[in-house]
């Protein structure tokens, strides 16, 4: 069906038709001319990231509030199997329908980090997408590689309008001149739909720098669009626009341009439910005329610019979501009927029929790809191989830890988040880096830590990029402009911070302004390294330094204030260090060193030499007037402890049992993991009747989580008794508790918790 609609047009062209009546073939008859309200239905996917197959999620509210499940609960959500069919389901149900992938379906899963990007364009290939869009990860492994996946595995149109490429004839070139195209036009039973797509600028820094290695020269984003546009009008009724700008670049096109109906934006991973409706040409006013006008360039013209008057028109805008977690479906009645574009209060129509087919009504519905919705077997079929190949090369079910309560890489407060604060220490303390501090994007941690049994999977799913440590020298004048440089980016999206520390403390003023005429965002009360400890300051006021920020009250230290005539070494990722979001500040700098030492290897090394989730119960009062807290904590819990400041028994040593009572007695959470006791079940219990000698108290939810997570591996079993044998060979129960007594505790003891290091001013 794709195929038949993609040849539509050159079956109409003259020489098809000669070739047809020349071999005895009757000429087929001419598809009417449509005329008045027609219907068209647009699919929509985008950022896909490598989510192939099906993830856990914990959900936040927007995504409770658009169908994915309730909030703070674990879903199973996204794969492309089951996108293809919803995508499928809706194309049943319409007659005029595109679907149309808005491009980054490339990095953010393991799979894309072993076959890069094959996969994810193969999938795209067997559920039938018309057409996909070229975005900035889909370079993540540069030009070259794009351009050979796409000529293997692409077998639909690949477009990005806003890219001047180099000639692939060139040695050493890309073959991407060759296969990216700037639109395409697709005949939908005699409706003409033009579809143009613009890629993105914003996040390929890197293309701006001349040479650039990707081999790509940036165009200006509204003269594009006007010039395709332009151009389509005459021959389409439809002008839709795939793009992945962002939001604010989409609207900004909007209102410079006039003639598209249609923008089916990405790159923002948000959801536009209802789409917005734009007005376009709505940027100037000439007052002298009554009329809104766009600007043309003009070489001719004494200003370099001419206007061209317009009438402003709605534009529907939709963005629909990321990660695989949603489909849109966009459905359209259009016309060119001027009956149906009414005039005020009885005047001339405002209906333009050099517009072709206008928007009079649209219905957006978001579909939720959750685990109700079945999985297309043909994509299945497609990506079994990568699935088993995956098994084979990294084993990504191996526990690296268990997260009690998960990890967020956003903070509410838009400041230092719990999973940014233990990445950046993970990356700080790391041993053979062990800097004064560091530094990482707060966008390259690209999933939360959903809580359960923490695997190697997660951590690609956290940090999918391949980005090495890198180490440097800064001066305090360099440090100063490297916080300012984050506080004008974090100021110019929402007052929220772009990076994530760990050796410092800064605050973010994004109302104030370096000079009167610079941009807002400037970084204050920097504080790197913490003083020797003999304040124990509960706020502030009881440093010596009583700047804001200079108090560490979970720690209980001061902290130094930064000397701009210092020198400094930051660990930060090689991302950074090599100016990609616009750190320049870091690029420039000549002293880097990169450790080869990767994030997210950083990262589950951290985790991994934590301890186990142990009983921590309060620190018990001293009823006698004798000894210490931490005396009573050693008498509570039968070996040596210490009465933290949070007001907590502290130990090294687990604690022993032989009966769960022995545990639920310090803590109800706690259960007692003993093999000999262990009754196997869908719910894991103690069988009293026979105690153990030599226990340990274990978290009970590890214990449960670990177990499930033992039984998932069973659930692909062929038949029910093998289910049963994979189960009873595997022993989850009495593995489980056994593995809990060693699996490290992502907790507050790690640095799983915000403490105000980055705190936000002026939101």
């Amino acid at each position: 069906m794709r195929f038949r609609r993609l040849l539509a047009p050159l079956l109409a062209a003259p020489l098809f038709a000669t070739l047809a009546l020349g071999s005895g073939c009757e000429e087929p008859a001419p598809t009417p001319k449509l005329k008045g309200q027609t219907h068209l239905t647009l699919i929509h996917t985008s950022d896909i990231h490598s989510r192939l197959y099906p993830y856990n999620l914990q959900l936040g509210q927007v995504d409770s509030g658009l169908g994915l499940g309730e909030a703070l609960s674990i879903a199973n959500v996204g794969g492309a199997a089951r996108i293809s069919h919803i995508v499928g389901r809706e194309r049943a149900r319409a007659s005029r329908v595109l679907h149309v992938d808005g491009g980054d379906c490339f990095q953010g899963a393991p799979v894309f980090n072993f076959f890069s990007g094959e996969a994810e364009i193969r999938a795209l290939d067997a559920m039938g997408v018309d057409a996909m869009l070229v975005a900035n990860h889909e370079f993540d492994r540069g030009a070259l590689n794009l351009g050979i996946q796409l000529q293997n595995w692409a077998n639909f149109p690949v477009l990005a309008a806003n890219y001047l490429l180099e000639d692939p004839a060139q040695p050493g070139a890309s073959p991407l001149g060759a296969q990216l195209q700037p639109y395409t036009v697709f005949n939908l039973d005699g409706l003409r739909v033009g579809l143009i797509g613009m890629g993105n600028l914003s996040s390929m820094t890197s293309i701006f720098d001349a040479p650039n290695r990707l081999g790509i020269t940036p165009l200006n984003t509204v003269e594009v669009a006007q010039f395709y546009t332009d151009l389509l009008r005459p021959i389409v009724d439809v002008v839709v626009f795939v793009t992945h700008l962002g939001l604010e670049v989409d609207e900004r096109m909007i209102q410079n341009t006039t003639g598209i109906d249609v923008i089916l934006g990405g790159h923002n991973h948000i959801v536009l439910q209802p789409p917005k409706r734009v007005r376009d040409c709505s940027a100037n006013y000439d007052a002298a005329v009554n009329s809104y006008y766009i600007e043309l360039n003009d070489p001719n013209a004494e200003t370099g610019k001419v206007r061209r008057y317009c009438r402003p028109r709605d534009v529907v805008l939709a963005h629909s979501g990321a990660f695989a977690k949603y489909v849109g479906r966009l459905d359209l009645i259009v016309s060119n009927d001027p009956e149906d574009f009414p005039g005020e209060a009885g005047g001339a129509s405002p209906y333009d029929p050099a517009n072709g087919f206008e928007v009079i009504s649209n219905d957006y519905r978001l579909f939720p790809v959750t685990e109700a919705v079945p999985e297309d077997p043909i994509v299945l079929a497609t990506l079994e191989p990568y699935s088993q190949s995956l098994d084979a090369l990294a084993n990504l079910e191996l526990l690296v830890g268990y997260a009690r309560d998960g990890s967020r890489r956003f903070s509410t407060s838009g400041g230092d988040s719990p999973l940014g604060n233990m990445i950046a220490t993970a990356m700080w303390l790391r041993l053979g880096v062990q800097t004064d501090f560091s530094m990482t994007n707060t966008t390259g941690i690209r999933a939360d830590l959903v809580p359960g049994p923490v695997t190697v999977e997660q951590m690609y799913n956290i940090f999918p990029f391949d980005n090495s440590i890198s180490k440097m020298q800064l001066s305090g004048v360099e440090v100063q402009d490297l916080f300012d440089f984050v506080a004008r980016r974090s100021a110019g999206r929402g007052c929220v911070s772009q990076v994530q520390i760990a050796g410092a403390r800064i605050v973010v003023d994004c109302t104030q302004r370096k000079t009167p005429d610079g941009p807002p965002g400037v970084a204050t009360d920097i504080y790197i390294g913490a003083r020797n400890p003999k304040v124990n300051c509960a706020s502030d006021a009881d440093c010596p330094d009583k700047g804001l920020g200079s108090c560490d009250v979970e720690g209980g230290v001061c902290w130094q204030p930064f000397d701009s005539l210092a020198s400094y070494e930051l660990a930060t990722s090689n991302y950074l260090a090599g100016g990609g979001s616009g750190f320049r500040v870091l690029q420039r700098n000549t002293t880097q060193f990169d450790t080869q030492i990767q994030q997210r290897d950083a990262l589950v090394d951290y985790i991994r030499a934590g301890e186990p989730c142990t009983i921590r119960p309060p620190c018990p009062a001293d009823q006698n007037g004798n000894g210490s807290q931490s005396d009573e904590c050693s008498s509570l819990l039968g070996l040596s402890a210490t009465c933290t400041k949070s007001g907590v028994c502290d130990h090294d040593e687990p604690i022993a049992c032989k009966t769960d009572g022995d545990c639920t007695k310090l803590d109800k959470d706690f259960v007692c993991a003993c093999p000999e006791s262990v009754i196997e079940g869908d719910t894991c219990s103690s069988d009293p009747a026979r105690p153990c000698e030599a226990g340990t108290c274990v978290l009970r939810a590890c214990r449960d989580d670990v177990a499930a997570f033992q039984r998932s591996v069973c659930e692909n079993a062929p038949s029910a008794s093998v289910e049963r044998e994979c189960e009873e060979g595997l022993a989850p129960c009495r593995t489980a508790g056994e593995t809990c007594k060693y699996l490290s505790c992502v907790d507050r003891y790690i640095g799983n918790f915000s403490d105000g290091r980055i705190r936000m001013v002026g939101q």
